[in-house]
This record gives C-alpha cells, structure tokens and sequence, in this order.
C-alpha cells in the first residue's frame, strides 16, 4: 500500500490520501510495479544472505577449511569457506547441516558458520553440559568427553572409562598398562 502526504507551500497538512482510491488507477498501479520492479535485486539479495544448507564435501587441507554445500534453495556453493572458534576443529560428514551467510547477499562468497549433525550428537544432557563426540558414538558407552554439572569430566572411550570429581579419579578399565616415558 502506498500513500502520498498532502503538502501545501505554508504547512504540512496530516491529510494523507490512500492511492488505492486514486482517480488515475492505471498510473497508480504503474508506479506499484515500477516500485516493486525497483526493489526486486534488494529483495531478493536480503533474502539470501542467510539460510540452512547441507554439507556435500568438505576440503580440511588448508589453514581455512572449505566446503561445498546445498542450500536450502537448491543451489550448489563449491570452496565455501568455514570460519571455526580457535582452539577447536573438526571436519563435518556429509549430510551435515548448517548455517551459511552470504556477505552483502552476493552468493558467490558464502561463509558456513555453524554445522550440527542432528543424526549423531548426544541428547539429554543436563544445562550447562558440554560434549564432545564424532559420528562413532551411537551410545554414552562409546567415545565421549563429558563436562558434567558438580565439576565432573567424565571420559568414555567403550569399556574404559576416566571419571575426575572434586573428591578423586576413579578409572575403569578391562586392561591398564602404565609405560615409563622415554
């Protein structure tokens, strides 16, 4: 919808006239079109500066990995860089999913932000919990590092595990072998 303010030499007057209702409907309806027509590129450049995708190969051999993607409008991204927190790295399976912005809504330099993999990671953790873990865990008795709440880490690799609390380590394992450091 749009309206026009009623302006007169000496004042600004608070008429204001709904073109809808406009005496001239065909110019009125040529400058809705041209308006639109005008806004299109803009439109369509926000709507796409940031969506879901889907990771289709990722390339982990450079100081910034790159991805190719599927977003969720179909179009296919080759070397899509994958900017990750410092400290931390990982290279997500394909079929991962994420979060992909395009600087300025310009498609051809698209950044992935975060990835999430909903087929393997862990549910029900308590809040403030954090835990690491690969597509190899399908149980809490697989591999895992477990923060938990009363400052516990709990490491989980199969039948073994190491679990620190403020009060001691308790370690269970089916073998242990101790080698001195050379």
């Amino acid at each position: 919808m749009i309206f026009l303010m009623h302006q007169t030499r000496s004042h600004c007057s608070d008429d204001v006239y709904d073109l809808r209702n406009s005496r001239e409907p065909r110019l009125v309806e040529a400058m809705i079109k041209t308006i639109e027509k005008l806004m299109a590129p803009l439109k369509r450049r926000i709507m796409l500066m940031v969506g879901r995708c889907i990771v289709t190969a990722v390339n982990d051999s450079s100081g910034i990995q790159s991805m190719q993607i599927k977003t969720m409008f179909g179009m296919v991204r080759d070397s899509v860089e994958r900017f990750q927190d410092y400290g931390f790295t990982s290279v997500p399976l394909v079929g991962s999913e994420g979060f992909v912005s395009f600087v300025a809504g310009n498609t051809g330099h698209g950044l992935v932000n975060k990835i999430d993999d909903r087929r393997y990671r862990p549910i029900n953790l308590e809040d403030g919990e954090v835990c690491f873990y690969t597509d190899e865990d399908k149980a809490e008795s697989d591999h895992r590092i477990y923060f938990k709440r009363g400052k516990e880490i709990h490491i989980v690799a199969g039948a073994s595990s190491i679990v620190l609390t403020p009060d001691g380590i308790t370690i269970t394992t089916p073998s242990l072998d101790i080698n001195e450091a050379a």
